[in-house]
């Protein structure tokens, strides 16, 4: 069996999320504000929500989204 998948990254000045939920949990690289350094800090995953009634991220501090993808089904057997 082949396991391999491509992931498909999608920029945030392509699009946004959609769906049906007011929250869309969505796995994204991120890059967060290093106060120590006074610059934008290196790139991270993270699982982050989107809001879509204000179209923002639902994020606790300044943190710029760099690009997104859907979060994949949970395993079942």
């Amino acid at each position: 069996m082949n396991y391999s998948h491509q992931l498909n990254w999608i920029p945030c000045e392509e699009s946004l999320p959609e769906g049906n939920d007011n929250e869309i949990p969505c796995l994204v690289t991120c890059r967060e504000w290093d106060i120590f350094n006074g610059c934008w800090g290196k790139r991270e995953i993270r699982i982050i929500s989107f809001i879509k009634k204000n179209k923002t991220w639902n994020t606790k501090s300044d943190v710029i989204i760099d690009a997104w993808m859907y979060l994949p089904s949970p395993y079942s057997e």
